[in-house]
């Protein structure tokens, strides 16, 4: 059982890397998502998004993302 679970793991792992034909290319456009959302809300460095998809011990990706805001906008707008 503990070996299907590991050969699942490492099965999604490659999934993931094909997903968008290359992870770096997925990375990029989850950045630039990011970015435009938390701008909506802050004065972020766009130089400083950062993210990361993984896959944790249960099978289940796990996204990170990060970034460097300087402020909060006094006036939230959308599009």
């Amino acid at each position: 059982m503990k070996g299907s679970k590991v050969g699942l793991e490492r099965v999604k792992k490659v999934l993931l890397m094909d997903k968008a034909g290359a992870q770096e290319e997925l990375i990029a456009v989850l950045k630039s998502d990011a970015c435009e959302l938390l701008d909506c809300y802050f004065e972020v460095d766009p130089r400083s998004v950062d993210a990361a998809v993984t896959v944790d011990e249960h099978g289940c990706y796990r996204v990170s993302v990060t970034a460097r805001a300087f402020r909060v906008r006094g006036t939230f707008h959308s599009g």
